[in-house]
């Protein structure tokens, strides 16, 4: 057969065989993208854990202290430390304003006013022994010494014993207690006063 021939007949097929692919793809069907949904148990579950998660965060205990908190030392109110009894005691350790001083007499004169009174005090630079007064002051309570009139004896004194003392002073009044190892004490004080012979060792 010619080459001419040939190629009239190519050309006269290939229009046919490209309506034929064009109906072949119109005639595929068209595909949407399907939309994702969560099956019905998995939705439920995250349902459930979020209205959870809101219930648990509402209902959280709010952070309990142990007792009764302590107020801060009020500013004005002076707080004096020490030993008194055989040998002179020691240094009173007086907190005022914010600062820590000691008693120049290194004797205790045996009662809570001269201790206050007749003391000259000087700063005492003590890192450790202001921070240890000055939880002292926080930590004083009146339920304390509820019940213990003010008193600075000490029966340790007739053996050369020594007492701890802890002295407050509001508005010009002052009151003192000392703790004695032969004397029953309530609980919440005697602690109290061991707290006092433990800032003692601080100062």
């Amino acid at each position: 057969m010619p080459l001419t021939v040939m190629c009239e007949k190519y050309q006269e097929a290939r229009p046919q065989v490209q309506r034929k692919n064009l109906r072949s793809r119109a005639d595929r069907p068209t595909s949407s993208p399907t939309p994702v949904f969560l099956p019905e148990n998995q939705a439920m579950r995250y349902l459930l854990f979020t209205l959870l998660s809101f219930a648990l965060c509402s209902c959280a205990p709010k952070p309990a202290t142990m007792g009764k908190v302590p107020a801060p030392a009020a500013s004005g109110t002076e707080y004096l430390i020490g030993y008194t009894g055989g040998w002179g005691g020691g240094p009173a350790y007086k907190l005022a304003g914010g600062k820590l001083y000691e008693s120049v007499d290194k004797h205790n004169p045996g009662n809570s006013e001269a201790t206050v009174n007749d003391n000259t005090f000087e700063i005492l630079k003590s890192a450790s022994g202001l921070q240890a007064l000055t939880d002292l002051a926080n930590d004083f309570d009146e339920d304390i010494v509820t019940g213990i009139p003010p008193t600075f004896g000490c029966p340790e004194a007739a053996h050369d014993g020594v007492c701890p003392y802890f002295i407050i002073v509001e508005n010009g009044n002052v009151r003192g207690w000392t703790l004695g190892e032969s004397i029953r004490y309530p609980v919440d004080f005697k602690e109290f006063m061991e707290e006092v012979g433990e800032a003692l060792t601080k100062m």
